[in-house]
């Protein structure tokens, strides 16, 4: 199974095995031609716009992807966008032939993602073509089909099964918008795994979608200006139809005992169910109840275009069994329940939907030429993993290129590994990630390296700034720097290394007048210590806050670290800040302390009592649970007012020292 590229200023007479031009195709046709990618392999397209017919004339007999790389995790150099592929050289123009777009026939096993087809077709042409095709998934496609005249047919997506076959047909976060019949869906009457959910559908009366002869379920769609045409079909193989939004259109839902109608709402239908019962949980009166982004332009908070409305009758109105986990933006359902339609109720400017911004500029040190290295990075957002679809991982080191970080998957307590990725703790400390940083990246010769972790929906990524700093030698550095030095080399009269080398001292532990001068150097006070500061290496693994809320304590004035004596209960005075340093209200909220060590384990819980509420100040005490066992831990405070408004601040560093 290969990986191949096409990029606009590629060429097809190169090999598709780089994402350079000199190594990328230049057309998807060549791609998916019969020399192009095959069964199993995937494609990346880069950006940009492809004016081009495609034929398939691959034979594929495996899942075969194709992907739209919008944010160019695979493209060095390009600014991310669309992926489009149209038959228009112009968008002010007519297109540049009347051809179907994708033609597909007797094809099976490919999945496309993130591609946006355009066409503006011509009689019975259509955007895409597939005839007789099975085990096809769309996902975050959309199908735009231009045709708006009288006499003139033409689909924006055109699907027929094999006779007897099962079509396997997923069609998932698309988006339909067309004249005649969009989409239009044939199956084969057998038993079937037909599935189209967080789907928009939009066009115009004669543009209701015609879905035949096929078993499956059509779930959480938002149909617009049409319904659905289900007319031809068999009651052994019933399609599902529930959590669906259907408006302003001549006929609703229309069909026969193969439909099982329930959660759906037809709002404005002229005739709500032709030959279909109605669910005892759908609704057919009210308010369509879509937010149009009337409430952003009030001034209020903005919610998502064609979301529900705050508290409307769309909101948890649907039912969770065989529903997708998440609409079409790829958010969780927010209520108990799915609301109706694509999308789900959320207040894009609410601290439930915070998402931290991609240039927060954070920053740690760490050895050049330190190898094994973990950081952790706050994405905001949990249940991230190297599956999820986008999320990607890269760094430069100064002035160069930058690198991918293929992503592993670990879990928290796994050793290290190059590019190693696990979630830290999703309830204690949530949006909390650990990196595994490959050992090229923290090579000496650079200042420093910048990290960036994005592209998975619902987080706007990290970016770390790494140092390279010989302030951060680790123990080992030190010692080959300088016990394993060579003896010529110390030759400044007066200096440890050149008494030592000259009284022939063999260990440190000798009574020569070398080895107590050295011994006195490192005395403090006349005892036996050595300071805590001076053998504790720079932490390359320091988690730093990246997230909008900080804790303040000891009256410090800024989030810096503690420190503690070993074995001592320490009383913590701590103030929970927004990102501008402006303390949080605590009044009636329970607030507590949790304190990890190294590993990410937690090893103790205190309940914080309020000292001024209204400023977010608290106290808590550590005790011996915690400090009787030296080492470096992070607290985390945590403000609950209810089960729907919990904040997480910090973390904060805690040093517990061994004097």
């Amino acid at each position: 199974m290969a990986t191949y590229y096409v990029r606009t200023d590629g060429n097809d007479a190169n090999t598709g095995l780089g994402s350079t031009t000199a190594l990328a195709w230049r057309t998807v046709q060549k791609a998916l031609g019969a020399s192009g990618i095959g069964s199993g392999d995937t494609l990346y397209i880069a950006p940009g716009t492809y004016v081009e017919n495609i034929t398939v004339g691959g034979t594929y007999s495996a899942t075969t992807s194709i992907i739209g790389d919008v944010r160019c995790n695979n493209f060095s150099g390009l600014t991310p966008g669309f992926v489009k592929i149209s038959n228009y050289t112009n968008e002010n123009t007519t297109p540049s032939n009347t051809a179907n777009l994708l033609n597909a026939t007797s094809k099976a096993y490919l999945s496309f993602d993130s591609i946006y087809f355009q066409s503006g077709g011509g009689a019975n042409n259509n955007t895409i073509n597939c005839v007789t095709c099975n085990n096809f998934t769309w996902t975050r496609c959309i199908f735009q089909q231009n045709i708006n005249y009288a006499a003139v047919n033409g689909s924006s997506f055109y699907w027929t099964t094999t006779v007897s076959t099962a079509s396997n047909l997923k069609v998932r976060k698309c988006i339909f918008a067309g004249h005649t019949y969009t989409p239009w869906i044939t199956g084969a009457n057998v038993a079937d795994t037909f599935e189209m959910s967080d789907c928009l559908v939009m066009c115009g009366s004669s543009g209701t979608p015609l879905i035949r002869n096929i078993g499956g379920s059509i779930y959480n769609c938002t149909f617009f200006k049409c319904g659905i045409s289900a007319t031809q079909g068999n009651a052994s193989y019933p399609l599902t139809v529930k959590n669906n939004l259907i408006t302003d259109t001549s006929t609703g839902i229309a069909g026969g005992a193969w439909i099982v109608d329930d959660y759906n709402r037809l709002i404005g239908c002229q005739v709500n169910y032709s030959s279909v019962t109605q669910g005892a949980n759908s609704k057919t009166s009210g308010t369509i109840g879509l937010s149009f982004g009337y409430e952003t332009m009030l001034g209020f908070n903005p919610i998502m275009v064609l979301s529900p409305e705050e508290s409307g009758p769309n909101v948890n109105s649907g039912t969770s069994s065989g529903a997708p986990i998440t609409d079409i933006y790829g958010i969780t359902w927010t209520s108990a329940n799915p609301d109706v339609g694509i999308a789900t109720y959320r207040n894009l400017s609410g601290i439930g939907a915070y998402l931290p911004t991609e240039r927060n500029a954070s920053t740690i040190t760490i050895a050049p030429g330190s190898t094994s290295q973990s950081i952790e990075l706050y994405l905001g957002a949990t249940g991230l993993t190297t599956s999820t679809s986008g999320l990607s991982a890269r760094y430069n080191r100064t002035r160069t290129a930058s690198v991918s970080i293929p992503l592993v998957a670990r879990t928290i307590a796994q050793a290290w590994t190059s590019g190693g990725f696990a979630e830290v703790d999703a309830t204690n400390m949530p949006g909390v990630y650990r990196l595994d940083l490959p050992d090229a990246a923290l090579a000496a010769g650079a200042d420093d390296v910048t990290v960036v972790v994005r592209g998975a929906s619902g987080t706007n990524g990290a970016v770390m700034t790494v140092k390279l700093s010989s302030g951060g030698l680790t123990s080992a550095q030190t010692a080959s720097a300088v016990l394993d030095a060579v003896g010529s080399s110390y030759v400044t009269a007066g200096s440890i290394g050149y008494a030592i080398q000259n009284s022939n001292v063999a260990s440190i532990s000798g009574s020569t007048a070398a080895a107590d001068e050295l011994e006195g150097a490192l005395l403090h006070n006349g005892t036996d210590y050595i300071s805590a500061e001076l053998v504790t290496p720079v932490t390359s693994a320091a988690l730093v806050r990246m997230g909008p809320f900080e804790v303040k304590a000891d009256g410090l004035g800024a989030s810096d670290p503690l420190d503690i004596q070993k074995g001592a209960q320490h009383g913590v005075d701590i103030q929970c800040v927004d990102n501008n340093g402006a303390g949080i209200d605590i009044t009636s909220a329970t607030v507590t302390a949790k304190v990890y060590n190294s590993g990410a384990t937690l090893v103790d819980t205190y309940s914080c009592t309020a000292t001024y509420a209204a400023d977010g100040r608290a106290t808590f005490t550590i005790d011996t649970t915690v400090t009787n066992t030296p080492g470096t831990y992070t607290a985390t405070i945590t403000r609950t007012t209810g089960a729907s408004d919990t904040q997480v601040f910090g973390p904060l560093r805690i040093y517990v020292r061994d004097i």
